[in-house]
Formats: C-alpha cells, structure tokens, sequence
C-alpha cells in the first residue's frame, strides 16, 4: 500500500486546539473504540469542524499569490496556526480527511459533480468524504456551504435525515438525465427546506476513491475559469451551534459546543447573513471592505496581514472598488 501523509500526535492535539475540542473528549487513535463510541467520535469532529472550519475562498482574493495548494503538509500549516482559515473543497474535505486518516477511521475521499440546475451537472470539481464504520458508510463533507450535510449523513439510499430543522437532507442512488446508460446508478446528495418541500440535488458523488493526485489535478478547475464565482466573488460558510448568543456569534469556543448545530453564518461578497433553524436572523450589508474584513474577524475569527489585504484593491472581488463600477 502506498504511503499516505498522517499528522503526528503533536499536530493532532494543535488540530484539536484549533477546533476547540475539550481536552476531556480528545481521542488520538479509534482503533480501540467501539462502533457505537467510534460514530459519536465522529459526529462530535464532524460539528466542531463545520463550526471552526470555514468553506471560504480568501486565498483567492486576500493574498498576494493567490496559489491554492492542497498538499496536507501546506493545509495543516494554513488552517491549524491560523484561527478562522479554512478554504474551499478540495482544502477543506482533503485537510478533514487527512485528520481522519490519522486517526485511524476508515476512510477515503470521492469525487463529485455539482448540480447546475435544469437536471445538469458538472465535471468532478467537488470532493467529499466517505467513512466507514460497522459496514455502513457515512457522507461527510466540510466544504460545500450551508445546504450540506450538517452531520455524517448513512450512505443508504431515501434515507432522510434533518439537516438543521425544519431543512433536511438524503442520498439517493440514481442516475443522472447526461447518462448515455440510465442503467448505471450514481449516489445523489438532495436538500429541502422543510419536510413538505422538494428534494433539491446538490450534487452527485461516486463511491470510487479518488487519490490525492486526484484532488490536486481537480485543484486546478475553479481557478482557471472565470465562469465560476470563485474568481469574483468573496464567500465564507461557518456552521454555528444554539449555544452561539444571537446578538453576539463569534468564531465559537468550548462552551458554544454543547448546543446542537442550529444554523449557518454565509457572507457572500458584500451581504452577511444568519439562518438560525429556517429563519433570517441576521443580514449585514457591507460598504466598504473595511467593514467586511472587520466582519471576517468578528464573525469568523479571521485577520489578513497587511499585504494581503492590499492584494483584493481594485479586484472584482472588493466592496465599493472600481471593479464594481464605483469611483
């Protein structure tokens, strides 16, 4: 078997601080665990990283480089040291799997198409992570926004789950209307915002195991066309707990993981917003970057280096620029 990157016991406890993990619930290998403690272990990383974890895009817009790498060396020097960074999919589902890899869960990685509308999908620019326990595989994937799965999701097919009440989520095994040969079948991420409404896919994913050349081949997608909103457009997703004080959601710390995940906080470009359990409970509107950068620490625990901030003038993706049209 090929060798593949581990984090070492010493980088998984600074992986735990970064997470607020309490020291009490810290587990470095699952080996010994039962199938029972083994889910809830996974379950409780699962909530802490979607809470601590952004799906964002800064590195995009707020540095000087703008090279996304996603070799696990560069993603554990990225998102532990630095509290609030996190990164799109392919950052994000490949750092999570590489904790989970370390850990001991049996695990791997599987590529997946977005839904575009109009039953169309896309090419593989999408990654999740499958793990497996007691013979059933779970759906965990970090880095797709507020509609994804909000716990490990069973990969059993019409399945529902609630995603964050009254939302739900499944997986179904189809296939998709592009197939030439409607007798192959596909695993089909749906959302619906309650449980009268209608599935929505997000994506589809194979069950294959993608490798890590694989993501870093896929790496290359988003940033190469300027069809995707990547490139124009600033986004940050945390998931926040009930535990979080409507008036004051922060990048939350140990006490906020009691409480169950109950909503997202999705900045998108110049508006932030809070959905707690369906419901707006917050909407920000930017002016200016300054006023975001200011919300990015608030809100995500996320500060830029000088020059990094420098980096987004006059760039599509700054608030009030002149790439907006605004003198």
């Amino acid at each position: 078997m090929a060798e593949r990157h581990r984090y070492t016991a010493a980088q998984l406890e600074q992986y735990f601080d970064r997470i607020a993990l309490p020291r009490s619930k810290r587990i470095l290998h699952v080996t010994d665990l039962s199938d029972d403690d083994r889910l809830a272990y996974l379950n409780l990383l699962q909530k802490h990283e979607l809470c601590k974890v952004p799906w964002e895009n800064l590195t995009q817009h707020y540095s000087w480089h703008r090279v996304i790498n996603v070799k696990p060396q560069h993603l554990f020097n990225k998102i532990v040291p630095h509290a609030g960074r996190g990164g799109y999919c392919m950052e994000a589902n490949h750092f999570f799997h590489t904790v989970l890899f370390s850990l001991g869960f049996t695990c791997y990685m599987a590529g997946a198409r977005i839904h575009r509308g109009e039953d169309l999908y896309g090419g593989w620019t999408h990654v999740v992570n499958l793990v497996t326990i007691a013979g059933v595989k779970y759906l965990l994937d970090g880095g797709f926004g507020p509609q994804g799965p909000s716990r490990p999701l069973p990969v059993t097919a019409g399945e529902s789950q609630t995603q964050i009440e009254p939302a739900q989520m499944r997986v179904v095994h189809e296939p998709i209307p592009q197939m030439l040969d409607q007798s192959q079948r596909i695993w089909i991420y749906q959302h619906r915002n309650e449980d009268s409404g209608k599935w929505i896919p997000m994506y589809c994913f194979t069950h294959e195991e993608f490798l890590p050349t694989d993501i870093v081949s896929m790496n290359m997608a988003p940033w190469l066309s300027t069809n995707t909103f990547f490139t124009h457009k600033v986004v940050a997703v945390r998931f926040t707990t009930s535990s979080e004080p409507d008036d004051e959601p922060g990048s939350p710390q140990e006490a906020a993981f009691e409480g169950e995940v109950d909503g997202s906080l999705t900045l998108n470009q110049d508006v932030l917003k809070w959905r707690r359990r369906g419901r707006k409970v917050m909407e920000v509107k930017f002016t200016n970057d300054g006023e975001r950068v200011l919300a990015l620490e608030k809100y995500f625990g996320i500060t830029f280096a000088e020059e990094d901030l420098d980096a987004i003038k006059g760039s599509a993706g700054e608030v009030g620029g002149k790439a907006m049209g605004v003198d």
